[in-house]
């Protein structure tokens, strides 16, 4: 009875999979939807009947949709089935949603680094220097029409913009990092509330509150800020390169601890969410509230600042 049961639903699976899939290679208006809700077959079928199973699946799936839909499903199977099942597969052996987002995210960083090589050495596109000399060919146009109409340019602006694009290609590793973590995350977000209806497990994050950095990190970005101010003086070695990938990534985890910092503040004290919310937004748009934050983080990190936060005493 359980084989006929796996059989049946691992056939509705390779079916949902399918369907999906050619309606995100094929129907444009709803891809950016149906992109996201592609892990998640895999994803429930690896938790309730494990990774071999979730396996057999995965390839069936990959025959039948390669067969519809030619080389071009390919990259996405890459990315989000084998996604989906790898996250599956940590849920199925009782792992929390940041051990997992840690899996998910290797798998996704994995599979875009593959994708990467094969443009660059395969194809011979590099994706981020056609990102750079996108960027740089947009702003060119954008200059040009602002000058046909007689509008003047902000040089300084233009100048900024054009640094950013040419950095582009040494900052791709961080790109991908980047991109493959906010991939594992935002499959992750979307799938469980899915999988506490599915499969009526207490699937999900912690508050924001609850948030911590492990305490070496500080120590690991201290090690960053030195290098960065003494250790860099070529701005094209391999040095200053991977500093310019791992600085973003750990000024970022920082502003994550930070905002982890205001909302417990916010709890502790009654206080509004929207509170925290608004500084964060603001944060987007003001560098100087960005700065703060991350200098929040790096404050709780070093010295626990989360536990002297107390209650006010003349609060219920």
């Amino acid at each position: 009875m359980n084989q006929s049961r796996r059989i049946t639903e691992g056939a509705v699976v390779v079916a949902l999979f399918t369907i999906l899939m050619v309606m995100t290679l094929y129907i444009p208006v709803v891809a950016l939807l149906t992109i996201w809700l592609l892990p998640l077959p895999m994803m429930v079928y690896t938790i309730r009947h494990g990774m071999k199973p979730g396996a057999l699946v995965l390839v069936v799936a990959t025959l039948i949709t390669f067969l519809l839909a030619t080389a071009l499903a390919l990259p996405i199977i890459l990315l989000f089935g084998i996604g989906g099942f790898v996250m599956g597969v940590s849920y199925s052996k009782g792992r929390g949603a940041f051990q997992t987002l840690f899996t998910g995210s290797v798998s996704y960083v994995l599979a875009i680094f593959v994708l990467f090589v094969f443009s660059n050495v395969v194809m011979g596109i590099h994706p981020f220097e056609a990102i750079r000399t996108g960027m740089i060919e947009s702003m060119n146009s954008a200059e040009q029409l602002m000058q046909n109409f007689g509008a003047e340019t902000d040089e300084e602006a233009i100048t900024a913009y054009r640094e950013l694009a040419n950095m582009i290609p040494q900052m791709s590793a961080m790109l991908m990092i980047f991109t493959g973590v906010m991939y594992a995350f935002i499959t992750q977000v979307i799938a469980h509330p899915i999988l506490r209806r599915l499969l009526n497990k207490p699937f999900g994050f912690p508050p924001l509150r609850e948030w911590s950095l492990p305490t070496f990190f500080i120590w690991i970005y201290l090690l960053g800020i030195i290098v960065s101010l003494v250790g860099v003086s070529d701005p094209g070695s391999a040095l200053s390169i991977f500093m310019m990938n791992v600085t973003p990534l750990l000024e970022i985890a920082m502003i994550v601890q930070g905002a982890a910092v205001m909302f417990y503040f916010a709890h502790v004290k009654k206080i509004s969410k929207a509170l925290p919310i608004i500084i964060l937004f603001s944060a987007l748009v003001i560098p100087i509230i960005t700065f703060f934050v991350r200098i929040l983080g790096i404050i709780d990190l070093g010295f626990d600042l989360r536990s002297r936060i107390k209650p006010d005493s003349n609060r219920g």
